[in-house]
């Protein structure tokens, strides 16, 4: 037994002794040799090696005009009140990334109408790390575009911007580079090819240039840029709904878009934009049957907004497209090709079909800077915080019901539980399809709506009326010397809450 103790003993004392220390190491230097020179040789490899200084060659360009925009604005973030029943408002500073190019030697720069949208400060750096300041040019939202001007305390500087291309003959396979400020990491170049061209997405009715070409947070507004050098789109955005991964899909807006856009805000101070006011819908089977039409060509109107120059015109929904200027319609893009080549103040004959007679009308395009004007109803449910329209003959021809959300405010509660699609088929457990229906139920008192949303139902508890009308009111808290500032219940303040959640997404 002694004898294994001693020996254990003897053991350990090895081990501590033999410890890696600086005390008991005496360094010798070692031996080492490096590989001097890669077996492959320029020679050997002449294509690569002609890609790689060519792609070098393109991104240097682009980092000439590149700028990164940093953000910040504010937004209203609701919490529950200490009761529980109802939900106040704080305003906080929100800081946002984006990106934009250098397209004339003045210095104005195209970025994303979405990237400064609500934005109160704008910090513009350029790729060489100077900040500069800028000012608002003007806006495109329906491109989703922005036009910004560099500032110049001189008035001597130019830039040297990289030329349009032409974004009508990029087709899938090219070769792209995606460039911008992803992350905030300053000038970022990723590579890859066209997937698809004219790509549409829900929320979007543009034409998108598709891409595989790594578009991150952070991209927007910067430029897709083809093998030349030239410009053949403004990054938009990635795939809705990829949640955090954001290879393999991205979206640009066409170049050619952005530079007639571009020109007439630098021109105008806005984009001079046609405008009609009425959407119209491919002539399917199940709308001919509802319609009791019989032929396959033609376009349908679905929706005419009131005060339009289409209402002016005496168009209706449900009307059949035939002729414009006595040439045929046989489908929808028939009509778009033909409206998109017109001008503020053209005028062009239509021949329509309507309940079995056909008729002669003349529309003359108006501006788009008035298809705003508000409905009836529009200030009220602005205050509401949503905005909804009616189903048109062919959605309710296949049995949709109720009226459709079309717009949610976030900073407003309602946004908060409402979206985009969801479907309003009921007030106060009576069935809904006209706004007149809604907005008299919302200004009556508290309306409990229910609400369709991906096949699950839920209701949502509204009461949209003035707080000089309402008899009982959410208590809110008041300020104390602990519990930080004041929130008040004003006219506009929804109170909302959600009674009922089935399933809810």
């Amino acid at each position: 037994m002694m004898t294994v103790m001693m020996t254990v003993v003897a053991v350990a004392y090895w081990r501590w002794d033999s410890r890696v220390t600086e005390r008991n190491i005496s360094f010798r230097s070692e031996v080492f040799t490096t590989a001097q020179e890669s077996e492959l040789k320029d020679t050997d490899i002449p294509t690569l090696h002609q890609l790689n200084e060519e792609y070098s060659k393109v991104a240097q360009l682009v980092e000439r005009v590149l700028v990164s925009i940093d953000t910040t604005g504010v937004t209203n973030v609701t919490q529950p009140s200490e009761d529980g029943q109802s939900v106040i408002e704080k305003r906080l500073a929100v800081h946002g990334l984006g990106s934009g190019v250098i397209v004339t030697k003045e210095g104005h720069i195209i970025t994303a109408y979405h990237v400064i949208q609500n934005k109160h400060a704008l910090r513009v750096t350029l790729s060489d790390g100077r900040s500069v300041s800028v000012h608002l040019v003007g806006v495109d939202p329906e491109l989703d575009i922005a036009v910004l001007k560099v500032d110049k305390p001189d008035n001597q500087t130019t830039f040297n911007p990289l030329p349009f291309g032409n974004s009508d003959k990029v087709a899938p396979g090219m070769i792209v580079l995606a460039c911008g400020n992803p992350y905030g990491l300053g000038t970022t170049v990723s590579r890859g090819i066209i997937s698809a061209r004219e790509r549409k997405l829900m929320d979007s009715g543009l034409d998108l240039i598709q891409t595989d070409a790594s578009i991150f947070p952070g991209n927007s507004g910067g430029p897709l840029i083809n093998i030349r050098g030239e410009i053949i789109g403004i990054n938009k955005s990635i795939l809705p709904n990829t949640e955090k991964s954001y290879t393999g899909i991205g979206f640009a807006i066409p170049s050619n878009l952005v530079q007639h856009s571009f020109q007439q805000i630098c021109v105008h101070g806005r984009p001079m934009r046609g405008y009609l006011g009425l959407d119209i819908v491919p002539n399917t089977p199940p709308l001919r049957s509802f319609l009791d039409y019989h032929e396959a060509t033609g376009a349908v109107v679905n929706m005419v907004k009131s005060g339009s120059p289409a209402e002016q015109a005496g168009l209706r929904t449900g009307d059949v497209m035939l002729n414009f200027n006595e040439v045929p319609i046989l489908n929808v893009q028939d009509v778009l090709d033909r409206i998109e080549n017109l001008s503020i103040g053209d005028k062009f004959r239509l021949k329509i079909w309507r309940k079995g007679q056909k008729m002669n009308l003349t529309l003359k395009v108006g501006d788009s800077i008035l298809q705003n004007a508000p409905s009836p109803w529009a200030d009220f449910m602005d205050g509401v915080g949503m905005h909804l329209r009616e189903l048109t003959a062919e959605e309710q021809s296949i049995g949709a019901r109720g009226l459709l959300v079309i717009q949610v405010n976030p900073k407003k509660s309602v946004g908060q539980i409402l979206q985009t699609g969801d479907m309003v088929f009921a007030v106060n457990h009576q069935s809904v399809s006209t706004m007149e229906a809604l907005v008299k139920a919302l200004r009556e008192g508290p309306a409990l709506l229910t609400v369709s949303r991906d096949g699950q139902q839920f209701n949502v508890k509204v009461d949209a009326r003035p707080v000089s009308e309402k008899t009982l009111l959410p208590r809110i808290p008041t300020a104390t010397k602990n519990k930080g500032p004041t929130y008040l219940t004003n006219h506009s303040q929804m109170v909302i809450s959600l009674v009922k959640e089935t399933n809810f997404p």
